[in-house]
């Protein structure tokens, strides 16, 4: 739950920042806002497959680390 909340605070500043700077601009424009959208959704998209892929690794050399010390 306290990884959620700090994923959640981080993605709240960031969004009040892109408002700040950038709210007139993408409140006038739809595709702006179609824009912000997807490049959000793309990079936590990304972040979690690359999570994903580290994991699998890391699981892959443990077990090959626990192998190489019952042998």
């Amino acid at each position: 739950m306290k990884d959620f909340i700090e994923v959640f605070l981080m993605c709240f500043i960031l969004c009040v920042i892109v408002t700040i700077f950038f709210g007139g601009f993408i409140l006038n424009n739809i595709w702006a806002i179609f824009f912000v959208v997807a490049l959000i959704l793309a990079i936590l998209v990304t972040t979690f497959i690359n999570q994903d892929s580290r994991i699998d690794e890391l699981e892959k050399k443990i077990e090959q680390l626990l192998q190489e010390k019952h042998n």
